[in-house]
């Protein structure tokens, strides 16, 4: 994991925040619903591209697309070097480079920047539009990719900057609730089926998608002169709250593995309601949701790289077993569940 260089806390955040919506001159009694939402997301702390203050000033999109891409590029390098140096793989040896973002937008792409610096020929694939689902899908997509091709090795880049979609004139409700849960952040995993470390390494044994027709308003960004206006709809937790269960009891019945033989859980935290809400349909203890609580409470909602935060948590703080099982899921715009069952295995991630 790769962190911009701005570290805000709960407080910080709640000064700057405060201080924008009285400068637009909202009511008192939307200033304290403000303060309620952020007590209710419990998140510490978030890293973020800019200082609070450069935030907070008029930005036009071509702006903010730019600093997206350029620290994209920056820390995106830093990412992909510390995979493969962890890895012990050389440049050379990459067959696919897979890059997943959607708070911004370059052509050519992040990944093509990167190759150039670090000297890597590789295939490409380019996944933009399935926001915080998008490290599961591109988990998915790189383990596809290996079965097909198991002598090969794939580097996963997921690099998002939610910040920048911050549009300082748009004072919806849900704009409000996304300045407190979001944070931004770059993580980059290498995917082989020839990887030999010294601990256990998830092995990726079976993943579906499942799309849900009539649900295109839920989630998603809005493409405006501004920038990036974020859907967000109330209606998405009571949906998880009715389908989350039959989706993954559906999935795991596939996989002939019960819930009760799951030993971790690989979950996008979108808020702390949506963590409890599948913590409390799954009847998980809140032992099975202390890494993905602990990622969302001190980096916040990352979008597509928050998933790859949760696996590493718990590869560092779980201490995996050999033949353990562990479940992966993630929820993003279309409306989609990304699901995916893995088993951590000696000497091999695949």
């Amino acid at each position: 994991m790769v962190h911009p260089p701005h570290k805000v806390s709960a407080e910080i955040s709640r000064v700057y925040l405060e201080r924008w919506l009285r400068e637009k001159g909202k009511s008192s009694k939307l200033i304290e619903k403000f303060h309620s939402i952020l007590d209710k997301t419990q998140i510490n702390s978030r890293y973020i591209l800019l200082p609070p203050d450069e935030v907070l000033r008029n930005r036009d999109f071509r702006t903010t697309n730019s600093q997206y891409v350029k620290a994209s590029i920056e820390l995106g390098t830093q990412a992909v070097e510390d995979a493969l140096a962890l890895n012990q793989v050389d440049p050379g040896e990459v067959d696919m480079f897979i890059s997943v973002s959607c708070t911004g937008f370059t052509i050519p792409g992040v990944d093509a920047h990167i190759m150039n610096r670090l000297g890597i020929n590789a295939s490409r694939m380019i996944l933009t539009e399935h926001g915080c689902a998008g490290g599961a899908v591109g988990l998915i997509r790189a383990w596809e990719y290996c079965r097909a091709y198991p002598d090969r090795t794939v580097i996963l880049l997921a690099h998002e900057f939610c910040s920048q979609t911050f549009l300082l004139d748009d004072l919806s409700m849900t704009n409000i609730v996304s300045s407190t849960l979001f944070g931004d952040g770059v993580a980059a995993t290498v995917v082989s089926a020839n990887l030999n470390g010294v601990e256990p390494l998830p092995a990726m044994q079976k993943a579906v998608t499942r799309f849900f027709p009539g649900t295109l308003d839920y989630m998603g960004f809005e493409l405006c002169n501004e920038g990036l206006r974020i859907i967000l709809s109330p209606d998405i937790p009571p949906f998880i709250r009715n389908q989350i269960q039959p989706t993954v009891d559906s999935f795991l019945k596939d996989c002939q593995v019960g819930v009760e033989s799951l030993h971790h859980f690989v979950l996008h935290p979108g808020s702390v309601r949506i963590v409890e809400i599948i913590g409390k349909q799954l009847a998980l203890s809140r032992e099975n949701l202390a890494p993905t609580l602990k990622v969302l409470f001190n980096r916040g909602n990352m979008s597509s790289v928050t998933v790859l935060a949760v696996l590493q948590e718990i590869q560092q703080s779980s201490s995996p077993r050999h033949r353990d099982l562990g479940l992966m899921v993630a929820f993003g715009p279309g409306f989609v569940a990304e699901m995916a069952l893995l088993q951590w295995q000696n000497g091999q991630s695949n």
